[in-house]
């Protein structure tokens, strides 16, 4: 097409930059051959997305490559899903960190990492650990959302950079104990949902840890082997899921909860203290509520004693 009938390439950079931003960014740099006017285009886009990938030497090479020659200042959004299959990278531990410093000092506002390693069988005392700058930067002010899988949390991080804008928070399959859970949702007033999905290493969680950022709604799904105690009492809540077997749930009174979903399959004994009137009194405001086959087993049970 002759250059005067070539309206896309006529757009202002900026355009240009946020209509490439949608694309993953190996699809982004394709569009370098397309001619001159194209060639650095991708290298300004405030996105980097390298979409869900068996990880191999050359994805590592191409990862390395594209945050090398990445020049934007600022960027909106950076999203690296990746599976090891059955092959353990240690070295690729560094790589990951230098991923995740890119985007922070990038002020990044959503980041995005997912290493799955459920083929690999990995013990979660050797997860990718996050590095530091995750919660000592400057920039971490600017995150608004944060998924991460697979990553160990060390003990007692250093917190004395508040994530202020932080409104969303996502955990799947990571290792981080009570304690630096706690303190890491202390550091974020501001957050609306919480999301934590098989993680390791948690044994009791209390959405009053919460209390302070008015959270609104929360998923929390326990893995299969490991026993959890919640509590769930936060005046704010107004969506709650909760997955899992092993779990002792206790609820307080929750005003604002519109909608709640228990799915616990079994009525476990672990949960035999468990009090069914309380649960269904403290859930009185839900419009839509969840269950599955673990709530005729205890309405049952009930109905036996009276």
């Amino acid at each position: 097409m002759p250059d005067e009938q070539d309206r896309m390439s006529a757009l202002p950079d900026a355009i240009l930059h946020q209509i490439l931003s949608f694309l993953p960014t190996k699809h982004s740099i394709q569009t370098s051959i397309l001619s001159k006017r194209w060639i650095h285009l991708w290298k300004f886009t405030p996105a980097i997305h390298i979409p869900y990938n068996e990880i191999t030497p050359s994805q590592r090479t191409f990862i390395h490559n594209t945050l090398t020659q990445h020049q934007a200042l600022k960027i909106h959004n950076f999203r690296l899903h990746f599976s090891l299959g059955i092959t353990w990278y240690p070295d690729l531990a560094v790589q990951l960190q230098n991923c995740i410093e890119f985007a922070i000092s990038r002020q990044v506002q959503t980041l995005s990492v997912y290493a799955d390693l459920v083929a690999a069988f990995i013990d979660p005392q050797d997860y990718y650990v996050l590095p530091s700058m995750f919660y000592s930067h400057d920039n971490v002010r600017s995150l608004q959302q944060v998924s991460l899988m697979g990553f160990l949390f060390n003990p007692n991080p250093p917190s004395g950079v508040p994530f202020a804008s932080l409104k969303t928070l996502c955990f799947f399959d990571c290792a981080i104990d009570d304690e630096t859970l706690n303190g890491l949702l202390s550091n974020c007033p501001v957050l609306e949902s919480l999301t934590i999905d098989g993680c390791h290493r948690s044994h009791n969680f209390k959405a009053s840890w919460c209390q302070r950022m008015k959270l609104k709604h929360h998923v929390l799904r326990c893995r299969g082997d490991d026993g959890l105690n919640v509590e769930i009492g936060v005046s704010s809540l107004s969506t709650l899921k909760v997955h899992g077997d092993l779990m002792k749930i206790s609820f307080t009174s929750l005003p604002s909860m519109v909608e709640a979903t228990v799915f616990r399959c079994i009525y476990s004994p672990y949960t035999e203290d468990f009090c069914f009137r309380t649960w269904l009194r403290n859930l009185a405001n839900v419009n839509k509520l969840g269950v599955d086959s673990w709530f005729p087993q205890v309405y049952l049970l009930l109905r036996l004693m009276l």
